[in-house]
């Protein structure tokens, strides 16, 4: 990579080749190339480049030091504003007299929020004592507002993140984000609520404990209704939330989540609700609540999530193909009915175990999980010392699993979207079928959460072993995943 024409050229670089060239630049250790060009007629460029690398340009920031410094006091603002972006990702605790000295002496207001937020950086009293005593000084409403967000998300770093304790009122409402709003809804009658489906959400009211609706399972997400508003009076609206939210959690750090839109109007979003909100405070790195906007159309329903949530906790490895705990615990209560109490239970392509821990919640006399994954196995293995179960895993081939019989198997089968994962699916899914009876006891039961639909019914069919007890289809962030819980001929 030519790095002069990277420099030069950097601004007007799609994002993805900015972060390709910058990847180089680290890798290649080209940082005294970069700062060469700084002190020639590429400043601004070049140091933005450097600014952009953030952290992983430590070590040599930190061996140049003197040379960063001077450009604290160059003539050109902007050069004077990466400067501080790049201490401040950097060396910020070292170097903290000089950015004070720097930002007392700024007189461009556009710079001031770099100075605030690497001031912010340095972690240390002398710096939240500043920031505390900091009194805000451009004119401009937009230089202002910029300013303020600044110091608020510089401050935000000094809170120490404290866990919610939620506390409702019978009227409030409660809204389970459920990959199957009628297992969820089952669920919620069972337990002598009275459930509502409101689309994708089962909507319950009257619990005098918000901490009850976590001994349920059968849903992903559990969020306090904070109500709908247009979304040109959002930033008004959650203004007049503000209050409800820190009666209801006593926290005040919070991150705000936009979903279903554009990542610029996302921003955009943010930036108007959060300058609306005055007593609390926007910490997207340590934060206790999560307010979150759904946006559909010109609407928008706002959620409060508590982050109070330990149904999951033994959950600490997961690999990058892992169901969601929610998910499995879905698919374990849509067939438990035909669960046996005394069931040796096998997950032949077991992952991290989630599966077999959420079937673990209901009767058995073993759960046993095997994967020709090592890393899943171990992930699987280490989740076992936080589980209130624990299964006998093994690192092998499924299709070479097939010694034992076993009363009930669970699992959630390999999936690929991509052409050439699906063919080498149709190989495994035929192997895995020619196997599934024979390592199934009499009257055996398999449930199977998988992507490849057509496939399997066309497995099922052509095998002639299994009647089909139950089907149903599940919402798994975008994708329709569907559940067949089969019963050996």
């Amino acid at each position: 990579m030519n790095i002069q024409n990277f420099v030069e050229n950097y601004h007007e670089l799609p994002s993805a080749e900015r972060k390709e060239g910058l990847s180089d630049i680290v890798k290649g250790e080209k940082f005294k190339t970069v700062l060469n060009l700084a002190k020639g007629a590429n400043t601004r460029a070049a140091l933005r480049v450097l600014a952009d690398a953030g952290s992983r340009a430590s070590d040599f920031v930190k061996s140049n030091a003197e040379s960063f410094l001077k450009f604290l006091h160059a003539s050109d603002a902007k050069v004077r504003m990466h400067a501080a972006q790049i201490i401040g990702n950097t060396c910020a605790g070292e170097y903290l007299d000089e950015l004070i000295g720097a930002i007392m002496h700024e007189q461009t207001m556009f710079a001031l929020p770099s100075y605030l937020l690497a001031i912010g950086r340095a972690k240390s009293d002398r710096a939240k004592r500043f920031l505390d005593s900091y009194q805000l000084r451009s004119d401009l409403e937009k230089h202002r507002e910029e300013e303020k967000a600044a110091l608020d998300k510089a401050l935000a770093g000094f809170i120490i993140r404290k866990k919610a304790r939620v506390r409702i009122l019978p009227s409030d409402i409660v809204l389970l984000a459920s990959p199957n709003p009628n297992v969820t809804y089952s669920q919620c009658a069972d337990a002598g609520l009275s459930p509502k489906k409101l689309g994708r959400y089962i909507a319950v009211s009257g619990l005098s404990d918000f901490y009850n609706i976590y001994q349920l399972r059968a849903y992903t997400d559990a969020y306090i209704y904070l109500g709908s508003s247009p979304v040109a009076e959002l930033p008004a609206f959650l203004a007049q939330r503000e209050r409800a939210v820190l009666q209801r959690t006593g926290v005040t750090g919070y991150r705000l989540e936009v979903r279903s839109v554009t990542h610029q109007v996302r921003l955009d979003i943010i930036k108007k609700c959060v300058s609306s909100m005055k007593e609390l405070v926007n910490t997207p790195s340590s934060y206790s609540i999560e307010i979150m906007i759904e946006l559909d159309g010109d609407k928008a329903q706002v959620f409060l999530n508590p982050l109070t949530d330990d149904r999951f906790s033994y959950r600490k490895k997961a690999i990058a193909a892992s169901i969601h705990p929610g998910v499995a615990a879905s698919v374990c209560a849509y067939a438990s009915e035909f669960f046996n109490p005394d069931a040796r239970v096998l997950d032949n392509f077991c992952g991290s175990g989630t599966m077999l821990y959420e079937r673990g919640f209901y009767p058995h006399h073993s759960l046993t999980g095997a994967d020709i994954n090592m890393t899943a196995v171990e992930a699987a293995k280490e989740n076992s010392r936080y589980a209130h179960v624990h299964p006998q895993f093994h690192y092998i081939d499924c299709l070479k699993f097939t010694a034992k019989k076993y009363d009930e198997v669970i699992v959630n089968m390999p999936f690929g979207l991509r052409v050439g994962n699906h063919s080498r699916n149709e190989r495994l899914y035929r192997s895995y079928f020619s196997i599934l009876p024979d390592i199934l006891t009499e009257e055996g039961l398999a449930v199977l959460y998988t992507h490849e639909k057509q496939l399997t019914e066309r497995l099922i069919r052509n095998n002639g072993r299994f009647q089909t007890l139950k089907r149903t289809t599940f919402d798994a962030g975008g994708l329709y995943p569907a559940v067949y819980v089969l019963r050996k001929k």
